[in-house]
């Protein structure tokens, strides 16, 4: 099932998303699954969402847009007081199965502000013939700030995940792109399949007026015994990632305790931080230092980070603050 919405009228300058159907032939297929049937289980499901974020009166909202089950989308939600709009993907499946494939094409128009993110975590289901894949591209218009926080990875014991990302940059956008997998279902004792995958591969890039500013790619081979897992997760549970196109304020707190982090400019304008530790406390520091860069975009250094100091949202979505804070 597929629907398009039609918002207002797309500002001049660049095509509308399109409403064409996602099918699997726009689906990426690296070197490390070339062997896998591309059709997967006879139940596999193709489907994703082409959305235009337009400005409209100081408010981000939908422009043209499309939408494909398994993938739902709820329109941005502005909110009180906030710089932001909130945007949900929602899954309306138990995870990726077997040769699922998202494609998510983002277009954020000229004075946009908005936070993407999918409802909660992405679960990775086993593969027998072929693998699961989540694709996102984003273009960013000069003076539009995005924010995409797809939410955690969950990788089942036998999973194979293919992510690939892909971010063309004008000259004044900027975003904020974060990343944050987990050791898998760990807390189930004699059953638990604490970095039991497959195989994961990522892929990322940024563009900025078509010239490459960040690049990354791993292969993570699994299962992992405890030497691996101390090699690549320093024996966490979790490891977080965030990329940044834009000024990163002075003094961010991006530290935690019981987290390892670490900050990590580079010359060609883009910063990437790096945490690794237990899973709440992964997702605590990732989630609060996107949203308080954001934040000192719109209002300055020193401003209130987007979102969390909101009284319109409820402590139900993955991001929530830990009970007991502020």
């Amino acid at each position: 099932m597929a629907t398009t919405i039609d918002g207002p009228p797309t500002a001049a300058g660049g095509a509308a998303a399109s409403s064409s159907r996602i099918t699997r032939e726009e689906i990426a297929t690296p070197p490390e699954f070339a062997d896998c049937r591309r059709a997967g289980h006879e139940a596999a499901r193709v489907g994703g969402a082409r959305i235009e974020l337009t400005a409209d009166r100081g408010r981000t909202r939908l422009g043209r847009c499309y939408q494909q089950i398994p993938l739902r989308l709820m329109p941005p939600f502005p909110l009180e007081g906030e710089p932001a709009s909130l945007l949900y993907l929602i899954t309306l499946t138990a995870g990726l199965l077997d040769g699922d494939a998202h494609l998510v094409q983002l277009r954020a128009r000229r004075g946009t502000r908005a936070v993407v993110t999918g409802q909660a975590a992405a679960r990775v289901h086993p593969a027998r013939g072929s693998f699961a894949t989540q694709q996102w591209s984003a273009d960013v218009e000069d003076d539009a700030f995005l924010v995409v926080l797809p939410g955690p990875l969950i990788p089942y014991a036998g999973s194979r995940y293919y992510q690939r990302g892909r971010a063309d940059l004008a000259a004044g956008a900027r975003l904020v792109w974060g990343d944050i997998w987990h050791a898998g279902r760990y807390a189930r004792g004699e059953l638990s399949e604490r970095f039991a995958f497959e195989r994961i591969v990522q892929d990322f890039e940024v563009r900025r007026e078509g010239r490459l500013v960040y690049r990354e790619r791993f292969r993570w081979d699994g299962p992992w015994d405890e030497g691996r897992t101390d090699w690549n997760f320093g024996g966490e549970l979790a490891a977080g990632s965030l990329v940044v196109a834009g000024p990163v304020p002075e003094g961010l707190a991006f530290e935690a305790p019981g987290v390892r982090a670490a900050l990590l400019p580079m010359d060609t304008g883009v910063t990437c931080l790096r945490w690794c530790g237990p899973p709440a406390e992964v997702t605590t520091a990732l989630v609060r230092a996107s949203l308080a860069i954001a934040g000192s975009w719109t209002g300055g250094p020193g401003a209130p980070p987007w979102l969390l100091d909101s009284t319109e949202l409820s402590s139900n979505h993955w991001f929530s603050m830990p009970p007991g804070e502020p």
